[in-house]
C-alpha cells in the first residue's frame, strides 16, 4: 500500500494523470539495485543478522521483477494505456537525389493477410509511390501489376514521408486499423489547426486565450506541458488525443468520442 500512496501524494496534486495512469504508476514500481546496495550495508558494518537481511531483500526484489515486471504488459492492457502497435517501415532511408523534400526507400514486410494473393495492381498505393523490388524466399522478382503478393514478401517502396500514412494503413490490415481508431479516434486533426476554427465547428466554447492557439498547443498546455503519444484532453465530452508528434510538437490529434 505505500507506493500507491506515496504516488497519489506526490503526482496527482501536481500532474494531469487519469484514475487509471495513477494505478498503473503505482504498480510499476519495480525495486531494484538500490534496495540490494541498501542491504550491503549492514553485512559490511557487521551487523547481526545481516546476512538474512540481505536474502530478504534479495528476494523481494526477484519477487517484485517476477510479478510487476512480469505482468506488465496485462495491467497496461487492463488499465488501458498501452498503445496499439501499428505497423512502420522495416527500414527506410534516402535516396540523397534531391536536395529537399527527397525520395526514400521503405521496406515492408507482407504481414497483412488481406493482401495474401492480391495483385499489385489493386493495391491503393498513393498516387507518388511506386515498388521497386520485391523479395520472396531471398529471391528478387521484377514485379508487375499481374504480380501477386504472398505472406512474407518483402517489398521496396519509393515515395516521399508524405506517402508514409497511406502506405503504413495498406500495410496494417483491418484488425490493427480498428485497434488504433479505437484508441486515437475515427477523425485526426493537424496539430497546427487553430482552435477557435475546430471550436466553430463542433460548438465548442473557449476560454480567453485559446482561440489563437492551435489545437497542438491546446492539448499541450492541457496535459501539462509534456506530451507524448497516447495523451488525450477530456474536453466538452469529447476526448482528444494525441497521435503523433516530432519532436515535442503534436502534429496529429485524434478525436475519439468515448
Amino acid at each position: 500500500m505505500a507506493r500507491p500512496l506515496a504516488v497519489l501524494v506526490t503526482v496527482k496534486p501536481f500532474f494531469k494523470f487519469r484514475w487509471r495512469e495513477i494505478g498503473f504508476i503505482s504498480w510499476v514500481g519495480l525495486r531494484g539495485a538500490v534496495p540490494i546496495v541498501l542491504a550491503i550495508f549492514p553485512v559490511i558494518g557487521g551487523v547481526e543478522n545481516a546476512s538474512l537481511y540481505f536474502n530478504v531483500a534479495f528476494a523481494v526484489v526477484l519477487m517484485s521483477l517476477l510479478i510487476q515486471g512480469g505482468t506488465l504488459p496485462w495491467m497496461a492492457r487492463w488499465m488501458r494505456v498501452e498503445i496499439p502497435v501499428g505497423v512502420t517501415p522495416n527500414h527506410r532511408g534516402p535516396l540523397g537525389i534531391l536536395p529537399e523534400n527527397d525520395y526514400e526507400m521503405f521496406v515492408y514486410k507482407v504481414d497483412n493477410q488481406d493482401l495474401d494473393d492480391v495483385p499489385i495492381r489493386l493495391l491503393r498505393f498513393p498516387s507518388g509511390a511506386v515498388i521497386s523490388a520485391l523479395f520472396r524466399q531471398h529471391a528478387m522478382l521484377h514485379p508487375k501489376g499481374s504480380t501477386r503478393l504472398k505472406l512474407g514478401d518483402v517489398i521496396c517502396v519509393i515515395g516521399r514521408s508524405d506517402d508514409l500514412p497511406a502506405l503504413n494503413r495498406l500495410f496494417s490490415g483491418d484488425a490493427k486499423l480498428k485497434q488504433e481508431r479505437a484508441f486515437f479516434g475515427t477523425f485526426t486533426f493537424d496539430g497546427a489547426a487553430l482552435m477557435r476554427d475546430i471550436a466553430g465547428v463542433y460548438g465548442l466554447t473557449l476560454s480567453p486565450g485559446e482561440s489563437d492557439m492551435t489545437l497542438g498547443e491546446f492539448v499541450s498546455l492541457r496535459v501539462g506541458g509534456h506530451p507524448v503519444v497516447g495523451d488525450d484532453v477530456d474536453w466538452h465530452g469529447i476526448h482528444w488525443v494525441v497521435s503523433e508528434m516530432k519532436g515535442n510538437e503534436v502534429t496529429r490529434v485524434g478525436l475519439r468520442l468515448y
